[in-house]
Protein backbone atom coordinates (compact mmCIF):
# COMPACT_ATOMS: atom_id res chain seq x y z
CA UNK A 1 0.00 0.00 0.00
CA UNK A 2 1.50 3.31 -1.07
CA UNK A 3 1.34 6.66 0.63
CA UNK A 4 -1.13 9.19 -0.76
CA UNK A 5 0.38 11.95 -2.88
CA UNK A 6 2.09 14.67 -0.94
CA UNK A 7 0.05 17.75 -0.27
CA UNK A 8 1.46 21.19 -0.86
CA UNK A 9 -0.31 22.52 2.18
CA UNK A 10 1.70 23.56 5.20
CA UNK A 11 -0.66 21.88 7.63
CA UNK A 12 0.94 20.05 10.51
CA UNK A 13 1.68 16.41 9.67
CA UNK A 14 3.31 13.53 11.51
CA UNK A 15 6.57 12.07 10.19
CA UNK A 16 7.73 8.45 10.16
CA UNK A 17 11.01 6.85 9.18
CA UNK A 18 10.92 3.71 7.03
CA UNK A 19 13.74 1.37 6.11
CA UNK A 20 13.80 -0.53 2.84
CA UNK A 21 15.47 -3.88 2.36
CA UNK A 22 18.52 -1.87 1.37
CA UNK A 23 19.44 -0.30 4.70
CA UNK A 24 21.40 2.54 3.08
CA UNK A 25 18.17 4.29 2.07
CA UNK A 26 16.04 5.85 4.73
CA UNK A 27 13.11 8.04 3.85
CA UNK A 28 11.28 10.61 5.89
CA UNK A 29 7.73 10.55 4.61
CA UNK A 30 4.94 12.84 5.55
CA UNK A 31 1.65 11.13 6.19
CA UNK A 32 -1.53 11.80 8.09
CA UNK A 33 -1.42 10.33 11.58
CA UNK A 34 -4.46 8.20 10.72
CA UNK A 35 -2.24 6.04 8.52
CA UNK A 36 -0.08 4.68 11.38
CA UNK A 37 1.30 1.24 10.58
CA UNK A 38 1.21 1.63 6.78
CA UNK A 39 4.00 -0.13 4.86
CA UNK A 40 6.24 1.69 2.37
CA UNK A 41 6.34 0.18 -1.11
CA UNK A 42 9.35 0.13 -3.48
CA UNK A 43 7.65 2.81 -5.59
CA UNK A 44 7.59 5.11 -2.59
CA UNK A 45 11.27 4.47 -1.98
CA UNK A 46 12.22 5.36 -5.54
CA UNK A 47 10.65 8.78 -5.10
CA UNK A 48 12.03 9.26 -1.62
CA UNK A 49 14.76 11.59 -0.55
CA UNK A 50 17.72 9.90 1.12
CA UNK A 51 18.83 11.00 4.54
CA UNK A 52 22.32 12.40 5.15
CA UNK A 53 25.26 10.07 4.62
CA UNK A 54 26.06 9.86 8.34
CA UNK A 55 22.55 8.65 9.11
CA UNK A 56 22.73 6.19 6.22
CA UNK A 57 25.99 4.76 7.54
CA UNK A 58 24.53 4.35 11.02
CA UNK A 59 21.48 2.57 9.62
CA UNK A 60 23.61 0.30 7.48
CA UNK A 61 25.81 -0.66 10.43
CA UNK A 62 22.76 -1.36 12.56
CA UNK A 63 21.14 -3.50 9.86
CA UNK A 64 24.34 -5.48 9.32
CA UNK A 65 24.63 -6.12 13.04
CA UNK A 66 21.08 -7.46 13.13
CA UNK A 67 21.58 -9.66 10.08
CA UNK A 68 19.13 -10.23 7.21
CA UNK A 69 15.58 -9.07 7.74
CA UNK A 70 13.08 -11.69 8.88
CA UNK A 71 10.74 -13.16 6.29
CA UNK A 72 7.25 -11.80 5.82
CA UNK A 73 4.88 -12.91 8.58
CA UNK A 74 3.23 -16.24 7.84
CA UNK A 75 0.55 -18.26 9.60
CA UNK A 76 1.61 -21.92 9.61
CA UNK A 77 -1.16 -22.92 12.01
CA UNK A 78 -4.05 -25.30 11.35
CA UNK A 79 -6.15 -24.61 8.25
CA UNK A 80 -9.29 -24.71 10.38
CA UNK A 81 -9.66 -24.49 14.18
CA UNK A 82 -9.13 -27.85 15.86
CA UNK A 83 -12.03 -29.42 17.71
CA UNK A 84 -11.15 -30.89 21.14
CA UNK A 85 -11.27 -34.45 19.77
CA UNK A 86 -9.16 -33.60 16.73
CA UNK A 87 -6.64 -31.71 18.85
CA UNK A 88 -6.37 -34.74 21.14
CA UNK A 89 -5.74 -37.09 18.18
CA UNK A 90 -3.15 -34.75 16.67
CA UNK A 91 -1.39 -34.34 20.01
CA UNK A 92 -1.50 -38.12 20.49
CA UNK A 93 0.20 -38.63 17.12
CA UNK A 94 2.84 -36.02 17.97
CA UNK A 95 3.61 -37.44 21.40
CA UNK A 96 3.82 -41.05 20.19
CA UNK A 97 6.38 -40.18 17.50
CA UNK A 98 8.24 -38.02 20.01
CA UNK A 99 8.27 -40.87 22.52
CA UNK A 100 9.83 -43.22 19.95
CA UNK A 101 12.54 -40.70 19.06
CA UNK A 102 13.31 -40.05 22.74
CA UNK A 103 13.23 -43.77 23.54
CA UNK A 104 15.88 -44.53 20.94
CA UNK A 105 18.32 -42.24 22.72
CA UNK A 106 18.48 -44.64 25.70
CA UNK A 107 17.07 -48.02 24.65
CA UNK A 108 20.33 -49.17 23.05
CA UNK A 109 22.39 -48.77 26.23
CA UNK A 110 21.33 -52.17 27.60
CA UNK A 111 21.35 -53.92 24.22
CA UNK A 112 24.98 -53.20 23.36
CA UNK A 113 26.49 -56.29 25.06
CA UNK A 114 24.14 -58.57 23.10
CA UNK A 115 24.81 -56.67 19.87
CA UNK A 116 28.58 -56.91 20.29
CA UNK A 117 28.32 -60.62 21.07
CA UNK A 118 26.09 -61.36 18.05
CA UNK A 119 28.40 -59.56 15.63
CA UNK A 120 31.59 -60.57 17.49
CA UNK A 121 32.69 -56.96 17.29
CA UNK A 122 33.47 -55.14 20.52
CA UNK A 123 35.84 -52.52 19.12
CA UNK A 124 33.21 -50.59 17.13
CA UNK A 125 30.30 -50.87 19.56
CA UNK A 126 30.61 -47.25 20.75
CA UNK A 127 29.74 -46.07 17.23
CA UNK A 128 26.19 -47.37 17.69
CA UNK A 129 25.58 -44.47 20.06
CA UNK A 130 27.97 -42.00 18.44
CA UNK A 131 26.41 -42.29 14.97
CA UNK A 132 22.97 -41.43 16.33
CA UNK A 133 24.35 -38.53 18.35
CA UNK A 134 26.28 -37.03 15.43
CA UNK A 135 23.42 -36.98 12.93
CA UNK A 136 20.83 -35.94 15.51
CA UNK A 137 22.82 -32.89 16.57
CA UNK A 138 24.17 -31.92 13.15
CA UNK A 139 20.84 -31.51 11.36
CA UNK A 140 18.59 -30.13 14.11
CA UNK A 141 18.80 -26.48 12.99
CA UNK A 142 17.98 -27.51 9.41
CA UNK A 143 14.52 -28.71 10.36
CA UNK A 144 13.52 -25.20 11.40
CA UNK A 145 14.31 -24.03 7.87
CA UNK A 146 12.56 -27.06 6.35
CA UNK A 147 9.43 -26.37 8.42
CA UNK A 148 9.23 -22.85 6.99
CA UNK A 149 10.02 -23.78 3.40
CA UNK A 150 8.12 -27.05 2.91
CA UNK A 151 5.48 -26.73 5.62
CA UNK A 152 5.22 -28.33 9.03
CA UNK A 153 3.31 -31.46 8.03
CA UNK A 154 5.53 -32.33 5.06
CA UNK A 155 8.68 -31.87 7.13
CA UNK A 156 7.22 -34.01 9.94
CA UNK A 157 6.21 -36.81 7.56
CA UNK A 158 9.69 -36.78 6.02
CA UNK A 159 11.32 -37.03 9.46
CA UNK A 160 9.00 -39.91 10.47
CA UNK A 161 9.69 -41.88 7.29
CA UNK A 162 13.47 -41.44 7.66
CA UNK A 163 13.29 -42.51 11.31
CA UNK A 164 11.27 -45.65 10.49
CA UNK A 165 13.59 -46.55 7.60
CA UNK A 166 16.54 -46.23 9.98
CA UNK A 167 14.74 -48.41 12.53
CA UNK A 168 14.13 -51.09 9.90
CA UNK A 169 17.80 -51.00 8.88
CA UNK A 170 18.90 -51.39 12.50
CA UNK A 171 16.54 -54.29 13.15
CA UNK A 172 17.59 -56.11 9.99
CA UNK A 173 21.32 -55.34 10.36
CA UNK A 174 23.60 -58.22 9.40
CA UNK A 175 26.82 -56.51 10.47
CA UNK A 176 28.03 -53.84 12.84
CA UNK A 177 28.59 -51.45 9.92
CA UNK A 178 24.98 -51.87 8.77
CA UNK A 179 23.74 -51.23 12.30
CA UNK A 180 25.85 -48.07 12.60
CA UNK A 181 24.51 -46.79 9.27
CA UNK A 182 20.97 -47.54 10.41
CA UNK A 183 21.56 -45.60 13.63
CA UNK A 184 22.86 -42.63 11.64
CA UNK A 185 19.70 -42.69 9.50
CA UNK A 186 17.60 -42.98 12.65
CA UNK A 187 19.31 -39.89 14.02
CA UNK A 188 18.48 -37.90 10.89
CA UNK A 189 14.80 -38.67 11.37
CA UNK A 190 14.70 -38.54 15.17
CA UNK A 191 16.25 -35.08 15.15
CA UNK A 192 13.42 -33.78 12.97
CA UNK A 193 10.73 -35.48 15.04
CA UNK A 194 11.94 -33.81 18.23
CA UNK A 195 12.26 -30.34 16.69
CA UNK A 196 9.04 -30.48 14.66
CA UNK A 197 7.00 -31.83 17.57
CA UNK A 198 7.82 -28.70 19.54
CA UNK A 199 7.15 -26.50 16.48
CA UNK A 200 3.76 -28.12 15.83
CA UNK A 201 2.67 -27.68 19.44
CA UNK A 202 3.66 -24.02 19.23
CA UNK A 203 1.61 -23.64 16.03
CA UNK A 204 -1.46 -25.44 17.33
CA UNK A 205 -1.65 -24.24 20.93
CA UNK A 206 -1.93 -20.56 21.96
CA UNK A 207 1.07 -19.28 23.90
CA UNK A 208 -0.76 -18.98 27.20
CA UNK A 209 -1.98 -22.61 27.05
CA UNK A 210 1.30 -23.97 25.73
CA UNK A 211 2.88 -24.59 29.11
CA UNK A 212 0.50 -27.44 29.90
CA UNK A 213 1.16 -29.22 26.61
CA UNK A 214 4.91 -28.78 26.80
CA UNK A 215 4.85 -30.10 30.35
CA UNK A 216 3.27 -33.28 28.99
CA UNK A 217 6.06 -33.44 26.41
CA UNK A 218 8.60 -33.17 29.24
CA UNK A 219 6.82 -36.10 30.86
CA UNK A 220 7.20 -38.08 27.62
CA UNK A 221 10.96 -37.45 27.61
CA UNK A 222 11.27 -38.46 31.25
CA UNK A 223 9.31 -41.68 30.77
CA UNK A 224 11.40 -42.54 27.71
CA UNK A 225 14.62 -41.92 29.65
CA UNK A 226 13.58 -44.44 32.31
CA UNK A 227 11.83 -47.01 30.10
CA UNK A 228 14.58 -47.06 27.46
CA UNK A 229 17.11 -49.15 29.42
CA UNK A 230 14.32 -51.30 30.88
CA UNK A 231 12.85 -52.18 27.48
CA UNK A 232 16.27 -52.66 25.90
CA UNK A 233 17.26 -55.10 28.62
CA UNK A 234 13.93 -56.92 28.44
CA UNK A 235 14.15 -57.37 24.67
CA UNK A 236 17.77 -58.55 24.85
CA UNK A 237 17.10 -61.05 27.63
CA UNK A 238 13.74 -62.45 26.51
CA UNK A 239 13.40 -62.02 22.73
CA UNK A 240 16.16 -60.35 20.71
CA UNK A 241 17.83 -56.96 20.74
CA UNK A 242 16.42 -56.38 17.24
CA UNK A 243 12.98 -55.71 18.70
CA UNK A 244 14.40 -52.59 20.34
CA UNK A 245 14.25 -51.20 16.79
CA UNK A 246 11.41 -53.18 15.24
CA UNK A 247 9.00 -51.91 17.89
CA UNK A 248 9.19 -48.48 16.24
CA UNK A 249 7.63 -49.70 12.99
CA UNK A 250 4.03 -50.57 14.00
CA UNK A 251 3.80 -47.87 16.66
CA UNK A 252 5.28 -45.24 14.35
CA UNK A 253 2.93 -46.24 11.53
CA UNK A 254 -0.12 -45.69 13.76
CA UNK A 255 1.19 -42.27 14.83
CA UNK A 256 1.80 -41.26 11.21
CA UNK A 257 -1.73 -42.37 10.30
CA UNK A 258 -3.14 -40.04 12.97
CA UNK A 259 -1.08 -37.10 11.72
CA UNK A 260 -1.93 -37.75 8.06
CA UNK A 261 -5.66 -37.92 8.80
CA UNK A 262 -6.10 -35.15 11.35
CA UNK A 263 -3.19 -32.70 10.96
CA UNK A 264 -3.90 -30.12 8.24
CA UNK A 265 -1.53 -27.18 8.48
CA UNK A 266 -0.98 -24.14 6.28
CA UNK A 267 2.12 -23.83 4.14
CA UNK A 268 3.41 -21.25 1.67
CA UNK A 269 1.41 -21.02 -1.55
CA UNK A 270 2.81 -21.14 -5.09
CA UNK A 271 6.35 -21.95 -3.97
CA UNK A 272 7.96 -24.77 -5.95
CA UNK A 273 10.51 -27.29 -4.76
CA UNK A 274 13.10 -25.72 -7.05
CA UNK A 275 12.52 -22.31 -5.47
CA UNK A 276 12.89 -23.77 -1.99
CA UNK A 277 16.11 -25.56 -2.93
CA UNK A 278 17.59 -22.41 -4.46
CA UNK A 279 16.88 -20.42 -1.30
CA UNK A 280 18.84 -22.77 0.97
CA UNK A 281 22.06 -21.56 2.56
CA UNK A 282 24.32 -24.32 1.21
CA UNK A 283 27.63 -22.82 2.44
CA UNK A 284 26.07 -22.42 5.88
CA UNK A 285 24.77 -26.00 5.88
CA UNK A 286 28.20 -27.35 4.93
CA UNK A 287 30.10 -25.26 7.49
CA UNK A 288 27.64 -26.03 10.29
CA UNK A 289 27.56 -29.80 9.73
CA UNK A 290 31.35 -30.06 9.39
CA UNK A 291 31.92 -27.97 12.52
CA UNK A 292 29.44 -29.94 14.63
CA UNK A 293 30.72 -33.34 13.51
CA UNK A 294 34.37 -32.43 14.14
CA UNK A 295 33.71 -30.97 17.59
CA UNK A 296 31.44 -33.86 18.63
CA UNK A 297 33.94 -36.46 17.46
CA UNK A 298 36.72 -34.71 19.36
CA UNK A 299 34.66 -34.55 22.54
CA UNK A 300 33.39 -38.10 22.20
CA UNK A 301 36.76 -39.69 21.47
CA UNK A 302 38.45 -37.67 24.21
CA UNK A 303 35.83 -38.61 26.81
CA UNK A 304 35.96 -42.29 25.78
CA UNK A 305 39.77 -42.29 26.08
CA UNK A 306 40.02 -43.43 22.47
CA UNK A 307 42.76 -40.81 22.13
CA UNK A 308 44.45 -38.66 24.80
CA UNK A 309 43.07 -35.13 25.04
CA UNK A 310 46.46 -33.71 24.08
CA UNK A 311 46.82 -35.97 21.04
CA UNK A 312 47.08 -34.50 17.55
CA UNK A 313 43.80 -36.14 16.54
CA UNK A 314 41.71 -34.61 19.34
CA UNK A 315 43.37 -31.19 19.16
CA UNK A 316 42.98 -31.07 15.37
CA UNK A 317 39.31 -31.99 15.52
CA UNK A 318 38.51 -29.43 18.21
CA UNK A 319 40.59 -26.56 16.82
CA UNK A 320 39.61 -27.00 13.18
CA UNK A 321 35.99 -27.60 14.20
CA UNK A 322 35.98 -24.35 16.18
CA UNK A 323 37.52 -22.43 13.25
CA UNK A 324 34.91 -23.83 10.87
CA UNK A 325 32.27 -22.82 13.41
CA UNK A 326 33.59 -19.25 13.37
CA UNK A 327 33.41 -19.31 9.57
CA UNK A 328 29.78 -20.46 9.87
CA UNK A 329 28.92 -17.52 12.15
CA UNK A 330 30.54 -15.07 9.72
CA UNK A 331 28.62 -16.61 6.83
CA UNK A 332 25.32 -16.31 8.72
CA UNK A 333 26.11 -12.73 9.71
CA UNK A 334 27.50 -11.30 6.48
CA UNK A 335 26.64 -13.42 3.46
CA UNK A 336 23.66 -15.77 3.88
CA UNK A 337 20.43 -14.45 2.35
CA UNK A 338 18.35 -16.97 4.32
CA UNK A 339 20.49 -17.97 7.32
CA UNK A 340 20.03 -21.29 9.07
CA UNK A 341 20.50 -19.59 12.43
CA UNK A 342 19.78 -15.87 11.92
CA UNK A 343 21.65 -13.70 14.39
CA UNK A 344 18.44 -11.74 14.95
CA UNK A 345 17.31 -14.68 17.12
CA UNK A 346 19.85 -13.36 19.66
CA UNK A 347 18.70 -9.79 19.00
CA UNK A 348 18.19 -8.79 22.64
CA UNK A 349 20.26 -9.39 25.74
CA UNK A 350 17.28 -11.14 27.32
CA UNK A 351 16.96 -13.64 24.46
CA UNK A 352 20.71 -14.27 24.41
CA UNK A 353 20.65 -15.05 28.14
CA UNK A 354 17.65 -17.34 27.66
CA UNK A 355 19.49 -19.35 25.00
CA UNK A 356 22.54 -19.55 27.28
CA UNK A 357 20.32 -21.07 29.97
CA UNK A 358 18.97 -23.61 27.47
CA UNK A 359 22.55 -24.81 26.89
CA UNK A 360 23.22 -24.98 30.65
CA UNK A 361 19.94 -26.81 31.26
CA UNK A 362 20.90 -29.45 28.68
CA UNK A 363 24.33 -29.76 30.30
CA UNK A 364 22.83 -30.40 33.74
CA UNK A 365 19.81 -32.50 32.76
CA UNK A 366 21.49 -34.91 30.34
CA UNK A 367 24.67 -35.00 32.42
CA UNK A 368 22.69 -36.24 35.42
CA UNK A 369 20.75 -38.78 33.36
CA UNK A 370 24.07 -40.22 32.18
CA UNK A 371 26.20 -40.19 35.34
CA UNK A 372 23.72 -40.91 38.13
CA UNK A 373 23.03 -44.45 36.83
CA UNK A 374 26.80 -45.00 36.66
CA UNK A 375 27.06 -43.88 40.29
CA UNK A 376 24.37 -46.37 41.33
CA UNK A 377 26.07 -49.17 39.38
CA UNK A 378 29.54 -48.47 40.78
CA UNK A 379 28.57 -47.83 44.42
CA UNK A 380 25.62 -50.18 44.86
CA UNK A 381 26.35 -52.73 42.15
CA UNK A 382 22.94 -51.95 40.60
CA UNK A 383 22.01 -53.42 37.24
CA UNK A 384 21.06 -51.14 34.36
CA UNK A 385 17.41 -51.83 35.14
CA UNK A 386 17.79 -51.11 38.87
CA UNK A 387 19.74 -47.91 38.23
CA UNK A 388 16.81 -46.75 36.10
CA UNK A 389 14.49 -47.44 39.02
CA UNK A 390 16.83 -45.50 41.32
CA UNK A 391 16.31 -42.46 39.07
CA UNK A 392 12.53 -42.50 39.55
CA UNK A 393 12.47 -39.80 42.29
CA UNK A 394 14.25 -37.42 39.91
CA UNK A 395 12.01 -38.31 36.98
CA UNK A 396 8.68 -38.39 38.84
CA UNK A 397 9.18 -35.06 40.62
CA UNK A 398 10.63 -33.48 37.48
CA UNK A 399 7.66 -34.59 35.39
CA UNK A 400 5.12 -33.66 38.05
CA UNK A 401 6.58 -30.21 38.65
CA UNK A 402 6.71 -29.60 34.88
CA UNK A 403 2.99 -30.35 34.62
CA UNK A 404 2.14 -28.17 37.63
CA UNK A 405 4.33 -25.33 36.35
CA UNK A 406 2.68 -25.61 32.93
CA UNK A 407 -0.81 -25.39 34.45
CA UNK A 408 0.15 -22.41 36.61
CA UNK A 409 1.79 -20.62 33.68
CA UNK A 410 -1.39 -21.08 31.66
CA UNK A 411 -3.41 -19.69 34.55
CA UNK A 412 -1.18 -16.76 35.49
CA UNK A 413 0.27 -15.95 32.06
CA UNK A 414 3.86 -15.64 33.30
CA UNK A 415 7.05 -17.70 33.07
CA UNK A 416 10.01 -15.78 34.54
CA UNK A 417 9.25 -16.60 38.18
CA UNK A 418 9.29 -20.33 37.44
CA UNK A 419 12.66 -20.07 35.70
CA UNK A 420 14.21 -18.17 38.62
CA UNK A 421 12.84 -20.60 41.22
CA UNK A 422 13.93 -23.56 39.10
CA UNK A 423 17.52 -22.34 38.85
CA UNK A 424 17.60 -21.57 42.59
CA UNK A 425 16.55 -25.15 43.37
CA UNK A 426 19.03 -26.49 40.80
CA UNK A 427 21.95 -24.52 42.23
CA UNK A 428 21.24 -25.80 45.75
CA UNK A 429 20.73 -29.38 44.55
CA UNK A 430 23.93 -29.36 42.46
CA UNK A 431 25.86 -28.05 45.45
CA UNK A 432 24.49 -30.91 47.55
CA UNK A 433 25.49 -33.40 44.85
CA UNK A 434 29.11 -32.44 45.53
CA UNK A 435 28.75 -34.19 48.90
CA UNK A 436 27.96 -37.53 47.22
CA UNK A 437 30.49 -40.22 48.09
CA UNK A 438 30.60 -44.00 48.40
CA UNK A 439 28.88 -43.83 51.79
CA UNK A 440 25.98 -41.47 51.03
CA UNK A 441 22.71 -42.77 52.49
CA UNK A 442 19.73 -43.71 50.35
CA UNK A 443 17.56 -41.10 52.06
CA UNK A 444 19.98 -38.28 51.30
CA UNK A 445 20.24 -39.37 47.67
CA UNK A 446 16.46 -39.40 47.27
CA UNK A 447 16.12 -35.97 48.90
CA UNK A 448 18.69 -34.36 46.61
CA UNK A 449 17.17 -36.02 43.54
CA UNK A 450 13.75 -34.66 44.50
CA UNK A 451 15.15 -31.11 44.64
CA UNK A 452 17.04 -31.57 41.38
CA UNK A 453 13.89 -32.95 39.75
CA UNK A 454 11.96 -29.89 40.88
CA UNK A 455 14.56 -27.71 39.18
CA UNK A 456 14.34 -29.71 35.97
CA UNK A 457 10.56 -29.51 35.86
CA UNK A 458 10.51 -25.76 36.46
CA UNK A 459 12.98 -24.96 33.66
CA UNK A 460 12.96 -27.70 31.03
CA UNK A 461 10.22 -26.28 28.78
CA UNK A 462 9.63 -22.98 30.54
CA UNK A 463 12.68 -21.57 28.79
CA UNK A 464 11.13 -22.39 25.41
CA UNK A 465 7.96 -20.54 26.39
CA UNK A 466 10.09 -17.58 27.40
CA UNK A 467 11.77 -17.59 23.99
CA UNK A 468 8.42 -17.74 22.16
CA UNK A 469 6.98 -14.93 24.28
CA UNK A 470 9.96 -12.65 23.56
CA UNK A 471 10.04 -13.16 19.78
CA UNK A 472 9.71 -9.86 17.94
CA UNK A 473 8.78 -11.56 14.66
CA UNK A 474 6.50 -14.56 15.11
CA UNK A 475 7.68 -15.95 11.77
CA UNK A 476 10.86 -16.95 13.63
CA UNK A 477 8.95 -19.48 15.74
CA UNK A 478 10.22 -22.56 13.88
CA UNK A 479 13.82 -21.33 13.73
CA UNK A 480 13.86 -20.41 17.42
CA UNK A 481 12.37 -23.77 18.40
CA UNK A 482 14.90 -25.77 16.38
CA UNK A 483 17.66 -23.64 17.91
CA UNK A 484 16.28 -24.51 21.37
CA UNK A 485 16.50 -28.24 20.65
CA UNK A 486 19.97 -27.83 19.13
CA UNK A 487 21.43 -25.89 22.07
CA UNK A 488 19.87 -28.25 24.59
CA UNK A 489 21.37 -31.26 22.80
CA UNK A 490 24.76 -29.56 22.52
CA UNK A 491 24.68 -28.79 26.23
CA UNK A 492 24.07 -32.46 26.97
CA UNK A 493 26.91 -33.52 24.68
CA UNK A 494 29.33 -31.17 26.42
CA UNK A 495 28.06 -32.27 29.84
CA UNK A 496 28.63 -35.95 29.12
CA UNK A 497 32.02 -35.33 27.52
CA UNK A 498 33.31 -33.07 30.30
CA UNK A 499 31.95 -35.33 33.03
CA UNK A 500 33.58 -38.32 31.37
CA UNK A 501 36.86 -36.42 31.28
CA UNK A 502 36.73 -35.73 35.03
CA UNK A 503 36.01 -39.39 35.79
CA UNK A 504 38.66 -40.65 33.37
CA UNK A 505 41.31 -38.29 34.76
CA UNK A 506 40.56 -39.28 38.35
CA UNK A 507 40.69 -43.00 37.56
CA UNK A 508 43.94 -42.54 35.62
CA UNK A 509 45.52 -40.81 38.60
CA UNK A 510 44.56 -43.85 40.68
CA UNK A 511 46.09 -46.22 38.12
CA UNK A 512 42.70 -47.62 37.13
CA UNK A 513 42.02 -46.00 33.76
CA UNK A 514 40.73 -49.29 32.33
CA UNK A 515 37.59 -48.94 34.47
CA UNK A 516 36.59 -45.69 32.76
CA UNK A 517 34.80 -47.86 30.17
CA UNK A 518 33.57 -50.45 32.68
CA UNK A 519 32.16 -48.55 35.64
CA UNK A 520 29.87 -51.43 36.61
CA UNK A 521 32.94 -53.66 36.93
CA UNK A 522 34.13 -51.62 39.92
CA UNK A 523 31.39 -53.09 42.11
CA UNK A 524 32.52 -56.63 41.24
CA UNK A 525 36.10 -56.16 42.50
CA UNK A 526 37.35 -57.54 45.83
CA UNK A 527 36.86 -55.02 48.63
CA UNK A 528 40.56 -54.20 49.14
CA UNK A 529 41.02 -53.41 45.43
CA UNK A 530 37.60 -51.88 45.00
CA UNK A 531 37.84 -49.18 47.69
CA UNK A 532 40.56 -46.91 46.16
CA UNK A 533 39.16 -47.29 42.63
CA UNK A 534 35.62 -46.48 43.76
CA UNK A 535 36.93 -43.46 45.68
CA UNK A 536 38.71 -42.21 42.56
CA UNK A 537 35.49 -42.59 40.56
CA UNK A 538 33.51 -40.66 43.17
CA UNK A 539 36.13 -37.87 43.27
CA UNK A 540 35.81 -37.49 39.49
CA UNK A 541 32.05 -37.17 39.84
CA UNK A 542 32.44 -34.61 42.63
CA UNK A 543 34.61 -32.42 40.39
CA UNK A 544 31.94 -32.65 37.68
CA UNK A 545 29.24 -31.69 40.18
CA UNK A 546 31.30 -28.65 41.24
CA UNK A 547 31.28 -27.45 37.64
CA UNK A 548 27.56 -28.23 37.43
CA UNK A 549 26.97 -26.09 40.53
CA UNK A 550 28.87 -23.16 39.02
CA UNK A 551 26.89 -23.40 35.77
CA UNK A 552 23.60 -23.66 37.65
CA UNK A 553 24.58 -20.54 39.57
CA UNK A 554 25.26 -18.81 36.25
CA UNK A 555 21.82 -19.91 35.10
CA UNK A 556 20.31 -18.39 38.24
CA UNK A 557 22.11 -15.06 37.79
CA UNK A 558 21.20 -14.74 34.12
CA UNK A 559 17.58 -15.71 34.79
CA UNK A 560 17.03 -12.29 36.38
CA UNK A 561 17.94 -10.72 33.01
CA UNK A 562 15.09 -12.47 31.19
CA UNK A 563 12.48 -10.03 30.00
CA UNK A 564 9.07 -10.60 31.54
CA UNK A 565 6.36 -10.67 28.87
CA UNK A 566 2.80 -11.33 29.97
CA UNK A 567 1.62 -14.34 27.97
CA UNK A 568 -1.73 -13.57 26.43
CA UNK A 569 -0.89 -9.89 26.04
CA UNK A 570 -0.55 -8.40 22.57
CA UNK A 571 3.22 -8.81 22.60
CA UNK A 572 3.14 -12.32 23.98
CA UNK A 573 0.45 -13.91 21.85
CA UNK A 574 0.20 -11.88 18.70
CA UNK A 575 -0.30 -13.97 15.56
CA UNK A 576 1.27 -12.77 12.31
CA UNK A 577 -0.82 -11.52 9.45
CA UNK A 578 -0.94 -14.37 6.94
CA UNK A 579 0.67 -14.14 3.53
CA UNK A 580 -0.63 -16.42 0.72
CA UNK A 581 -0.82 -19.91 2.22
CA UNK A 582 -2.37 -23.22 1.23
CA UNK A 583 -3.39 -26.24 3.32
CA UNK A 584 -1.10 -29.28 3.38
Amino acid sequence: MAFPARSSTNESRSTIVSVSQDPTFLVASEKPSSLDGVIVTPQDLEAATPLPASTQAQAQAQAQAQGPSPPAPQDFGPKTPLTPIRRFLVFLGITVTLFLAALDQTIVTTTLPSVAKDFNNFSDISWVGTAYLLTTTAVQPLYGVAADLAGRKRAMMFACVVFLVGSALCGAAQSMIMLIIGRAVQGLGGSGIIALSMILVADIVPLRERGTYQALIALIFAIAAVLGPLLGGAFSDNVTWRWAFYINLPVGAVAMFLLICFLHMNRRKNVTLATNLKSLDYPGIFLMVVSIIMILLGLNWGADAKYPWNSAVILSLLIVGALVGIAFVINEWKFAKRPIIPLRLFGTFSLAMTYLQVFIQGFVFLGLLFFLPLYFQAVNGSSAVQSGVDLLPYVIVGSGSAVVAGLLMSRWGTYKEFIVIGWACGTIASGLLVTFDEYTSKGKIVGILLLQGLSMGMTVNTLLLGIHAQLVNKSDLALSTSLWTFLRTCGGVFGIAIGGTFVQSSLSNAGASEYAQNIKGIAELPLDIRAPILHAFVVGLQHFFILMTALSGLGLMTSFAIKKVKMGSKQGSEKPEPVPMVAE
